[in-house]
């Protein structure tokens, strides 16, 4: 039988988070600032409708977590696998809103984000494995070398993006919006010559 959490609602939190805090917690409407995290295990915490602005994350790994419509303003994340957040579904995203935040070697395995708009977020080489991104907008993103495999992208739009990898046989991408020249690096790895 789980911990009970501990209830945390309304809180702003700022600066290092004590590792007992990210312990059998529920934080309901909650805002952490300038928060950095290091090399933390996150157990058996909620975080539903809380807002994380100018926080540092880094090597943070989420284990039994639930993360609901949560909203990140210019945040940097470095190394987080997001796939370790529970209740995936395509109804309770983890994500409310992104706003100029920084994913570096991050992993979204898993995750249901339909529809989501990553538009005003950088990346860098972060996967992307078996996830519901049908309609997603990646518009004018910078990914820097992120990969997909086995994805939904079906009517996401990469217009304007660069940097991205996507193999054609391993991703649904019926009506997924490209422009020229990148459209071109999906043809990587068919053997086919440009010239």
């Amino acid at each position: 039988m789980p911990a009970a959490k501990t209830l945390y609602q309304g809180r702003t939190f700022d600066s290092t988070a004590p590792a007992d805090l990210l312990r059998n917690a529920e934080f309901q409407d909650c805002t952490f600032q300038g928060c950095r995290w290091v090399a933390l295990r996150v157990q058996n915490c909620s975080f539903l409708d809380c807002r994380f602005t100018r926080c540092q994350l880094s090597a943070v790994t989420f284990s039994f977590c639930l993360m609901r419509d949560a909203r990140m303003d210019r945040c940097e994340f470095r190394n987080i696998a997001w796939g370790g957040l529970t209740g995936r579904s395509a109804v309770a995203q983890p994500f409310a809103s992104l706003e100029g935040c920084n994913f570096l070697y991050s992993d979204f395995s898993g995750l249901a984000l339909a529809g989501f708009d990553f538009s005003r977020c950088q990346f860098r080489e972060c996967v992307f494995d078996q996830c519901k991104l049908g309609g997603a907008s990646f518009r004018g993103v910078s990914l820097g070398r992120s990969g997909f495999t086995r994805c939904d992208l079906r009517k996401a739009d990469f217009r304007g993006a660069e940097g991205y990898a996507i193999a054609l046989a391993d991703n649904q991408l019926k009506d997924a919006r490209f422009s020229f020249p990148e459209v071109v690096n999906l043809l990587e790895g068919t053997g086919i010559r440009i010239e």
